[in-house]
């Protein structure tokens, strides 16, 4: 028998193989045959050489969707590199993309990080996804210790398979800053008083916060004085000379000021008007205030004066007067013990008090309208042109069907406006008139708008409407007719036929009787006779 390997064929389109053990002829193979026998074997050749191209073409295509299945699955991006993160502290996320690009559904199982310093969320899974549809899961790194790391996202599916993304990044030591001793950057000044008076010492100072505080006098720790600012009490003659200094502090050191001395002399300082009063204009039975500042040694003491005459009681830095009444001039004089200083005259203005109120019309015409019918409202706006504020007390109206609203009771002050509403709705024809009375304190009150209108009937309009069957015959339109005699003449009231059944005649007048035809026209615009005619009585 031949050492070769033959392969046969089945309808499984399954390739089997037979070894020969030794060589073998033709004739042995296929044994003693006639020419017919040997086509058949021929043939049965050319099957099995077409089974085995079949199977072999079938195994092809088994590879091909064995080997894309994985490869229709994106995942984007391929790795997550997070760079350096501060040990303990969490990166920012980062976005990891699943599309599904088979032609099928697939279902995504499970996803995990291979280590803990790796963490998933915004999944929720299992996931279903159809043929193009996407699942995002977003990814944080949170290093324990200043080291590189490396792991993976793995992606599970139903049928057991696994995708991943790698995932890599560096834990990094957090940076500190050490802390600063500190160091006095503006020195306090040295003050000069007079005796009774304060003194205020400033320091500032550059180190890490927080610093604390504490100034000293000739040395000795001052209580309650911990902030970069101090002020003293009232010192003393016997205070001249001393000596402040400032301890600014922090958990890493501290720092003391030059000193600053305090000069305190026994002069006593004149006072000095630093801010003049200042004159005023008011309305008649209006009050005033004046103000003064001054510098100098205290206790400063104040006397306002009136026309150069004491004020009783006015002894503070400010003066309100009583309602005045005339024009008048206001001084004040501020003394301690080494003198005084008076004031420039400041001076009062009064005015008389205008108590004015003007209307924007003087008369409204409501013109004709129909009885029982309200007019269009006309509005008068009333104007405060005085300088005091105007009390409107009451609003009165005369003249049948006139009415006003509004205003009665109002404060208007100087330069604001109100507004008064008037109507008239007559109840009668004829001409009316009428007035609106606004009473108030103005000097010019009571205001007077006078009021007219005409009461007239109200009009009245008739129609009479037809309606009428459709001609039988083939027509284009119908015409009517109308008279006020029964049986005519007629008048036509359509100028071109009309192609509806209905028509309305608006042109009637009162008290008369109405008579009507029509007449239907073909297309060859042949007329009819009258219809039978119809009446209709206007009232």
């Amino acid at each position: 028998m031949r050492g070769d390997l033959l392969c046969a064929y089945d309808r499984g389109a399954e390739l089997k193989f037979f070894e020969q053990p030794r060589p073998m002829s033709r004739r042995d193979f296929w044994g003693p045959a006639t020419n017919e026998e040997l086509g058949m074997k021929m043939q049965i050749i050319r099957k099995i050489r077409a089974g085995i191209q079949t199977a072999a073409a079938a195994m092809t295509i088994m590879l091909v969707f064995g080997t894309a299945a994985h490869a229709n699955i994106r995942v984007r991006p391929e790795g997550v590199n997070f760079g350096a993160q501060t040990v303990g502290s969490a990166s920012a996320s980062h976005t990891v993309t699943v599309t599904n690009e088979n032609q099928r559904t697939i279902k995504i199982e499970s996803a995990s990080a291979s280590i803990s310093q790796f963490s998933v969320s915004g999944l929720s899974l299992p996931a279903t996804l159809a043929p193009g549809e996407s699942l995002t899961a977003s990814v944080k790194f949170t290093p324990s210790a200043a080291q590189a790391y490396s792991g993976s996202l793995k992606f599970t599916r139903a049928n057991g398979e696994e995708f991943s993304v790698s995932l890599i990044g560096t834990g990094s030591g957090a940076t500190t800053t050490a802390p600063i001793a500190p160091a006095i950057s503006s020195q306090p000044a040295s003050v000069k008083i007079a005796a009774g008076q304060t003194a205020t010492f400033n320091v500032a100072a550059t180190g890490t916060a927080p610093m604390t505080y504490l100034w000293k006098k000739n040395g000795s720790t001052i209580s309650g004085a911990n902030s970069s600012t101090y002020t003293t009490p009232s010192e003393t003659a016997a205070d001249n000379n001393s000596q402040f200094t400032a301890e600014v502090s922090n958990t890493v050191g501290n720092a003391t000021s030059n000193p600053a001395v305090l000069t305190v002399t026994n002069t006593t300082v004149a006072p000095a008007i630093a801010t003049q009063p200042a004159s005023q204009t008011i309305i008649s039975g209006k009050t005033a205030t004046f103000s003064v500042s001054a510098t100098g040694t205290a206790p400063l003491t104040y006397q306002w004066n009136l026309n150069g005459s004491p004020i009783s009681g006015a002894t503070s830095s400010s003066y309100t007067t009583p309602a005045e009444t005339a024009n008048a001039q206001f001084t004040v004089t501020v003394s301690n013990s080494a003198g005084s200083a008076t004031s420039n005259p400041a001076t009062l203005s009064v005015t008389a008090a205008t108590v004015i109120l003007n209307s924007s019309a003087s008369s409204l015409s409501f013109g004709s309208v129909n009885v029982s019918s309200s007019a269009t409202p006309q509005t008068v706006t009333l104007t405060n042109a005085g300088n005091s504020n105007v009390t409107i007390s009451n609003v009165t109206v005369s003249g049948a069907g006139f009415n006003a609203s509004g205003a009665s009771g109002v404060i208007v002050t100087p330069g604001q406006t109100t507004t008064l509403t008037a109507t008239f709705t007559p109840s009668a024809t004829g001409a009316v008139t009428g007035k609106i009375s606004v009473a108030s304190n103005a000097s010019n009150s009571p205001d007077s708008i006078s009021l007219s209108g005409t009461g007239v009937a109200a009009t009245v309009t008739h129609s009479v409407a037809l309606s009428w069957t459709a001609s039988t015959s083939a027509v284009i339109g119908y015409n009517t007719y109308s008279s006020t005699v029964s049986g005519g003449p007629y008048t036509k009231l359509t100028s071109t036929p009309d192609a509806g059944l209905s028509y309305t005649d608006s042109t009637v007048q009162a008290g008369q009787t109405y008579f009507y035809v029509v007449t239907s026209v073909d297309s060859s615009n042949v007329e009819s006779d009258f219809s039978a005619q119809v009446s209709a009585v206007i009232p």
